[in-house]
């Protein structure tokens, strides 16, 4: 069973790297290949000229992808995604 949270961050107003959170999403269940859906996008978004950041660590299903951050192509929004594995 895997949980993603989702936030959303919006640039601060008069700063280049200062993010606030805009919207937190509540924690909701996703299947193994609603997973693997989000890590293999990362290259695509890459290519659109977006920021992938994916962290990776060590978890009961083996050495995953854990926390994952998109910045928009112009990077005036964030969204930080985090699975746990149970």
């Amino acid at each position: 069973m895997i949980t993603l949270t989702q936030t959303h961050q919006v640039l601060k107003d008069g700063t280049k790297t200062v993010y606030i959170d805009s919207q937190v999403e509540p924690e909701k269940e996703i299947t193994e290949e609603h997973y693997n859906n989000y890590v293999d996008s990362a290259p695509f978004f890459r290519r659109l000229g977006g920021s992938e950041t994916l962290t990776r660590g060590y978890t009961c299903q083996g050495y995953k992808v854990v926390k994952m951050v998109s910045k928009s192509p112009d990077r005036t929004e964030k969204v930080i995604r985090t699975f746990n594995f149970k």
